[in-house]
Parts: C-alpha cells; structure tokens; sequence
C-alpha cells in the first residue's frame, strides 16, 4: 500500500515542533524569582505531604501528586499510574504552582466606586449580588427571566457548574452560557442526534486494536500532549496513522501520512470518499441496511462528489482522494478522532455528520479497534433531570448565546454572572461593548484581567489545589481532586459562591450543601449509569473512574459506549437524515473567499485559521505565568512563502492581519507549514498582563460575528495581511 506523506516542512519547523513536544513531559516551574522546582517527583523526606489531583485545564484531566510543605505547594507533578497519561503532564498544568502563588493573584472581593476599587468582606460580596439580582425580580414582576444571565464556572469542579445552574434555574433565571457556544457545541449536537449521546463514544485504548487511526483535525501533540504515548503505542502495534489537517504541526512527524485540505472542506472531503466507496462497493451494504437509517439521502448527496470535483474543492489531488478513499475502504478496523477546530466553522454541523456516516457505512462505529473519538467524554446523562428537580415551575426557555448579547445591547440585561472570558466569543470589542452595557456585572476570577475591568463587583475564586471536586475527562472517566492547601485571603471555592447565593436568593428551599462531596453524591445517586462512580472508587482510583457504570456492571468498561452494534437513538439505529439539521450536503464556511456569496473576498482573499498552542490554554490565566511565558511568542502569523513572496514580507517582518471587523499586528513566520492562502495565528495572547511571550492582542477581537444554527465560527473566513 502507497503511504503518500505530504508533510513539507523545513528543518527549523521540525525542530521548533519537535521541542514543544519534548516539552511537554519534564519541565520545571518558577513559582518565587529564586527558585525553580522540577515537575517530577522531591524526596518525600523534603515534604509535610502529597495529596493526589487533578488539572483542571481540559479533559485529558491528568491527574497529578501535589507535594506540600508548610501548607505551600512547592511541586506537582503526573500520576505515574495513570492509566492514560502514564504521569505525564503538559506545562499548563506545572504553571498552576506558580499561579497560585502569583504576585498578582486577586485575594479579596472588590467593588467599584467612583473613585477606584474597594475592598469589602466575601458576605458583603455575596449579599450585593443577591440584592442585586432580587431587585431585578421585584423592578420587572413579569419580565425577569431573561435580565440575569450566566457565563458558566469553569474552572473549579463540576459542582461548582451543578450549583450555578440551581441557583439560577430555581430563582427562575434559565441563561446559563455554556462554553461549548465556542468550542464543540456542534460535534455534541451531532452525535446526539445521529447516535443517540453527546458524548465521545470510544475511549483511546482502541487505539491498540486499530488498523488505520484518522486524526481528523486533532493535533495531539499540542492540544493534548500526555496522549501522546497513546499514538506511539498505536504505532509500534502497526497501526497506520493518518493526519488530515490543513497546517504542518507537532503531530505530524508521528503519522505515516498527512492530507492538508484547505480549511473548512472537511466535509467536503468525507463526502467525496464515501462517493468512491458507494461506486466501488467497498462498503457494508448488510450493515447499512440493518443499522442506518438516511443511506438513500447519502448516497444522492454524494453523487457530485467525484474524485476530481472534491479535489477542486479541497485542494487536495484527485490522486490523494482516491488514495485516502481506498485505505479507509480496505481498512477492516478504522478509529477516527474529531479535532475540536472540525466545530468552529458554520458549516460544522454538515461536516461531522458526514465523518459520522463515513464511518458508519464501512461498520466503524462499535468494535474492537473502530470507533469515533472527540473531547468531550463525562457529562451524565442524569444531570438535567437533576437540575429540573430544583428549578422554578414553568422556567423559561434558555436563549441563545446570540440572543442573550443582543438583549446586552438593547439594555435588557441587568445582572451579568462574569465567570469566564468573554474573549471567547467572535468579534470580542463588540461583545465588550455590550457587557459595558449591562449595569451590575460580578466577576469571579483570578488576575485583573480583561473580564475584570469590566466588572463592577469582583469576588475571587481559589485555584485547584486550594479546592476539592470532580472533572470529567475525554475518555469518559470521572476523576476527583482533593484540597492540598488553605485557600488565602477570602478567596471562595465556586461552589460554595453559588451555594450561598443560591441559600441567599432562595432561603431553605435551596439545598444548604456543606462540600463539593455532597453535591456529586446528590448527583451520582440520581444517574443510573454513574452509580458505580462512587466517591470512595473516585478517591482511590489514580486514572477515574470511567462510566457507563450502571448496577448491572461488576466493573467499569472502557472501550465503545454502544454494545451490541445498538446505538442510543429511538430505534437504535444510526440516524443520518434528520430535518433540523438540514440535507445532507456541504457548504463553504461563511465569509469564505472562496464562497460566491462572500462579497468582499476580493478585499479579503487569504483564509483565516486560530489556534492552540501546547504551553497555553487559550486566553485564560496561564497569560499571568512567567514559566509559559518564557516558551511562548505573543502574536505571530504563519505564511506560506508564496504568500508572503508578493506582499514583500520577510521573516519577523511586523505585519497587520486584517478582517472585515479590525487587525491585529503580529509578526511574520515564513513557513510551508500552513498551505499557500492560508494564515494561522496562535489562539492565546491577551492585553491585560505584561510578560512576553504572553501578551498582545486577543485575537478573536478580528474575528466576525459568524454562527452556526448551534456555536460560533473561527475559522475559515477571509483575512488580508499588509506589512506594517
């Protein structure tokens, strides 16, 4: 079998790639100017204690040991016997030693007054925003729902996230904003429909069992590093690993091949194999017969699909369709992952539907070494009915994230709970504007970053050693964190922030929870397929507990959700032709310069792509880390030497990266690692602080305002960049 590698880069790339990667396993931290900690182990005869963890940052959840001394963290390190990270950790998880103890770190609440910031009690804080909110109900008797609105906790537990939602559900308030409006709100919303769970439904041990392994948009080695060695495994038991994504990055050296489709035509790409497929007959046609419903709709939609057809759409040639086509066709056991940027276009609903029918047609979905995998892997299935048992009689619909910043501009919100960047959002200077618009805005957080110069009353949250509580992890498992440390000043864990004000707001009926440990028992008891998710099983587990782990089951299960090829829709089938997510089809991302429609693609004509970088998790508080900061370069542009040839632009030339709603300056890298028309620029830089390598614009404030039917686009759109 041809293994067509199409990963062009120089040695400087490779070598600048390959260190991020090393970089991810032992590194050390500062967390005081004159002492500098590795992330690896301290002699236990150097220690008060060590107590077990977990980082908080995405849902790999590595779980980690957190050494003490004089109730201080001096060191935290992976688990090493952690089933899925094997004690591996990234540099965003070591930064929260130094984070914690950071100078600039927020310990008490504030309240704005016209002459500055004024410190007051946690009670005050917590009585000024009851008030607050109570006001609102009493000024409008019969309009009150939707003037209190929520950015969800994110960054304590999930019964931090639980106990905000109560709050605001039971005193009748239902806009909770979830951050899946910008991250993979559209891969949930697909796979719930078409196989009946939100969740992802394979765990990465099938890596072990595969053939041909897809990373389809997924760039572990940055996104997710301590997966890595999952990759490597996979490879050393012969799997054929495959790379599709538009940019050369640190996971492309570990796959045999790499196919760089322009941005955005993923879809297109996935239709234009399973149109060889069809005609070549190198699909299970008993399969698709007995376990899918909408094949007839597919196979038409498919039909213009042709090698050549789909090759000019994506950039690809012809040849590499075909080739593509015929390895996913002969394969006998393919996962694929589904990178997180697969969401972040508006045409992302069609796109993963179609990678989900892709693998359907060829018996991919359940089985040893088959299966789909994405990022999002524990929310249980019982949580809303949880919920629903302490909200208010006839709550209100929730709006829309869109709906919810445009009552912001028409100054119907009166109450803004800040809990997480609104950076996050497309066109981030005009979000700002409309939150400068709400009257009373409360902030919880870390740092006077952006989000706290916005608010007119801040309340500080502790970090994750300073806290106990659950996280939910990509592979389905539940992990639990124990408190290392006193949390200082009067900083207050999320949960009990929200419990108290929910006690505040909603007197005895809100439950009076003493700890994050009674809330997921609350939780756990109520979902059948969390019940062997105990707190005991939790606490001594080093990798969590994984679910589903219902009373039937002697043992947790890893591997596939779905058993015996049942799939969790109504008739157990896989549901590919469903009316509210439109024909079966694909479409250029909105304000493409490749779309007929895009009416200044003339003015804008190179395409636009974001994202993570290994030692940042976006624009969050890693910013106020001088150990991150030291690996990181600020805002910089990636373009192709055939790009920046005409525009007369050289390496660490200063260059503006414009949109239809602003620019950005950063500087140039020359490199084949983005394709020709193509600019990528890292995801994290941010105003507020002031070290280098971590600050600089934020980079979604040129972003336009484009959406999905479910979440915001980031990529994919036009962009033009002039030298400054």
């Amino acid at each position: 079998m041809k293994k067509h590698n199409n990963i062009g880069m120089s040695r400087r790339d490779f070598m600048k790639m390959g260190s991020a990667v090393v970089g991810s396993g032992v590194l050390s931290t500062m967390i005081d100017s004159d002492r500098l900690v590795l992330g690896t182990p301290l002699p236990l005869t150097e220690l008060d204690r060590e107590v077990d963890s977990c980082c908080q940052f995405c849902q790999v959840r590595c779980t980690t040991k957190v050494q003490i001394k004089d109730d201080r963290v001096i060191n935290v390190y992976g688990n090493p016997d952690n089933f899925w990270t094997g004690g591996s950790m990234c540099p965003k998880g070591i930064s929260l030693v130094e984070l914690t103890y950071s100078h600039d770190r927020l310990l008490y609440p504030l309240k704005r007054t016209e002459t500055g910031w004024e410190r007051i009690s946690y009670s005050e804080a917590v009585n000024m925003t009851a008030d607050r909110i109570a006001k609102v109900k009493g000024d409008y008797p019969e309009d009150f729902p939707h003037r209190v609105a929520l950015f969800m906790p994110l960054w304590d537990c999930r019964e931090s996230e639980l106990a905000a939602l109560m709050v605001l559900k039971m005193a009748g308030f239902p806009d909770a904003l979830s951050p899946g409006d910008c991250c993979i709100a559209s891969t949930n919303v697909v796979f719930d429909i078409c196989l009946g769970n939100p969740n992802s439904p394979t765990t990465l041990d099938e890596a072990l069992n595969t053939e041909t392994f897809v990373l389809w948009g997924a760039n572990i080695a940055e996104m997710y590093p301590p997966y890595m060695r999952w990759l490597v495994m996979a490879k050393e038991k012969g799997a054929h690993l495959i790379f599709i994504d538009p940019r050369v990055t640190p996971t492309s050296p570990f796959c045999h091949a790499q196919y760089r489709p322009r941005p955005g035509t993923d879809g297109a790409l996935a239709l234009g194999i399973i149109h060889l497929l069809i005609k070549e007959g190198a699909y299970d046609a008993t399969y698709v017969e007995a376990r899918i419903n909408g094949f007839k709709a597919l196979k038409e939609a498919v039909e213009p699909y042709t090698p050549i057809h789909t090759a000019q759409v994506t950039g690809l040639s012809p040849e590499q369709v075909v080739e593509l086509a015929r390895i996913l066709g002969q394969s006998r056991r393919t996962l694929v992952w589904l990178g997180g940027c697969l969401s972040r276009y508006t045409n992302s609903l069609q796109t993963v539907r179609n990678i989900i029918a892709l693998q359907a047609i060829t018996n991919n979905l359940v089985g040893t070494g088959k299966g789909l995998m994405f990022v999002q892997g524990g929310k249980p299935g019982g949580e809303d009915e949880f919920i629903e048992h302490y909200q208010a009689s006839n709550l209100e619909s929730k709006l829309s994230a869109r709906k919810v910043l445009y009552n912001m501009k028409k100054g119907r919100l009166d109450v803004l709970l800040l809990n997480s960047s609104y950076r996050r959002y497309p066109d981030a200077d005009e979000v700002k504007k409309r939150i400068e618009n709400v009257p009373f805005v409360v902030y919880r957080g870390f740092f006077m970053d952006e989000e706290a110069q916005l608010a007119d009353l801040i309340i500080p949250g502790t970090m994750p050693f300073e806290s106990e509580g659950s996280q939910y992890g990509a592979q389905r498992q539940v992990v639990w964190r124990e408190k290392a440390v006193s949390p200082p000043g009067e900083t207050s864990e999320d949960w009990r922030f929200y419990v108290d004000l929910g006690r505040r707001l909603n007197g005895e009926r809100f439950p009076n929870f003493a700890s994050s440990q009674e809330i997921y028992e609350a939780l756990q008891k109520k979902d059948e397929l969390w019940y062997g998710l105990t707190l005991d099983r939790l606490k001594k587990s080093p990798t969590g507990v994984t679910w589903p782990y219902p009373k039937t089951y002697s043992a947790e299960r890893r591997g596939n959700l779905f058993e015996d090829d049942r799939f969790l829709t109504k008739d157990g089938k896989v549901l590919l032709d469903f009316k509210p997510l439109g024909a079966i089809c694909w479409f250029e991302p909105e304000g493409s310069p490749k779309d007929k429609k895009t009416k200044d693609a003339e003015e804008f004509p190179l395409v636009f792509i974001q994202g993570k970088v290994v030692q940042h998790w976006q624009h969050t508080y890693t910013n106020w880390s001088r150990y991150v900061a030291q690996m990181s370069e600020g805002n910089f542009v990636q373009i192709h030497p055939d790009t920046a040839g005409p525009l007369n632009i050289q390496e660490n030339d200063p260059v503006h990266i414009e949109t239809k709603v602003g620019k950005l300056k950063a500087l140039a890298r020359i490199t084949t690692a983005v394709l020709p028309g193509v600019v990528f620029t890292p995801s994290h830089p941010t105003p507020a602080n002031n070290l280098d390598g971590n600050v600089g614009q934020s980079v979604n404030t040129i972003v336009p305002g484009y959406w999905s039917e479910v979440s915001a686009q980031f990529n994919g759109f036009g962009c033009r960049v002039r030298k400054v």
